[in-house]
């Protein structure tokens, strides 16, 4: 993939580059922070997750959706291909979550020459670009629960290391892990309910993933702060949570004790700094029913962090599939939260210390496989 700024934002619109690896997953992924009046001041706003995926799957369920298609891939033209697959989101109201806020399968056109992603269909929606800005529409069925809601997301911060960032990893047997992400995105926008029309603004965070090996357990957290600095971190690992809602009903979610990759990346915004360390520790805490909060400890060559998130919301996707020939059935969960990372401390080897608090964001848990 060309590594100009240029080359990087053409290449969102790209099919995958593999679609060898039985199981193989591709999907664009975008998260909206909806801020209020107060969200600078406690870190909590509206969110909605949109993503559009294939998977190399005959069939699989996902919560409600049993979804069967035997190709995912279809050249259309030269720059052109329709993507048979799904579109799903969930949108976290300020009160309450709305689970299968768009949930369907869609036969999703991908346009290499356009810039854009479209799905159509009972929800329909679609993502473009227009001059410097990420546009995404999403439509749902008409009544008086109907939402029309168009974002526009903008990078302003072009530090590299805001994005887009591009990452490839190589595993054994022909699998890899490849993505692009964009940290941080002023958004703007509009959200019209029941004939009323209003303005949204806020941030935005955007992924394009191809997973072409089996879904590891991971911990994921996103926050963006008011200075517009970022802390980002994932931990994939091994354990008994892959276990979880397959052969033991009591495997649940602990500190990783068998960690295959740690990564955490604090952008300090006001300074440019960057820190980025490969020792990360998350310690989940159940809050209470399906919330969590996370107790995060990174550290760098010249460096520590402490931080705490708390989550306020819960989404769950859900997949089932079978094992094979066999009559067993494989389940993974796909965690959401949106959270408030209410404290963090970095710690510099000459003293220094950047204290940042109420980041806005979302964490990330799963548990289980598939096979």
């Amino acid at each position: 993939m060309p590594e100009t700024r240029e080359g990087l934002i053409r290449g969102i619109w790209a099919p995958p580059s593999s679609w060898k690896v039985p199981g193989a997953w591709y999907w664009w992924f975008w998260l909206f922070f909806i801020h209020d009046e107060d969200t600078a001041k406690t870190g909590k706003c509206r969110q909605l997750m949109i993503l559009w995926s294939i998977k190399k799957d005959g069939r699989i369920s996902c919560n409600s959706l049993d979804i069967q298609i035997p190709v995912q891939i279809e050249k259309t033209g030269p720059l052109e291909w329709k993507l048979n697959g799904a579109a799903a989101a969930w949108y976290f109201d300020g009160e309450k979550m709305l689970e299968d806020f768009v949930l369907e399968k869609s036969g999703m056109v991908l346009d290499g020459e356009r810039l854009s992603l479209a799905a159509p269909g009972e929800t329909p929606s679609s993502f473009y670009l227009d001059g410097d800005e990420y546009v995404t529409k999403i439509k749902t069925k008409s009544g008086p629960d109907a939402f029309d809601f168009e974002f526009r997301a903008r990078q302003e911060d072009l530090h590299p290391i805001v994005g887009p960032v591009h990452g490839y990893t190589k595993l054994p047997l022909g699998m890899a892990v490849e993505g692009t992400m964009i940290e941080r995105l002023i958004l703007r926008g509009t959200e019209t309910r029941n004939g009323k029309l209003n303005k949204i603004s806020g941030t935005a965070y955007f992924q394009k993933i191809l997973v072409a090996a089996p879904p590891p357990q991971w911990y994921w957290g996103l926050y963006h702060f008011n200075d517009g600095s970022i802390l980002a971190f994932m931990v994939t690992y091994a354990g008994r949570a892959t276990l979880a809602d397959n052969a033991w009903k009591g495997a649940g979610l602990k500190k990783p004790t068998l960690p295959v990759n740690q990564d955490i990346m604090l952008y300090h915004a006001p300074s440019k700094r960057v820190f980025k360390g490969k020792d990360v520790s998350i310690t989940p805490n159940r809050e209470g029913g399906q919330l969590w909060s996370h107790t995060v400890h990174g550290v760098g060559k010249e460096f520590e962090i402490d931080a705490y998130a708390r989550a306020y919301s819960h989404s769950c996707w859900k997949f089932v599939k079978k094992v094979g020939a066999l009559p067993a059935k494989s389940t993974f969960k796909y965690n959401e939260y949106p959270a408030v990372l209410e404290r963090l401390e970095l710690r510099l080897k000459d003293g220094e210390k950047i204290l940042l608090k109420n980041g806005w964001g979302n964490m990330e848990n799963s548990w289980g496989f598939l096979l």
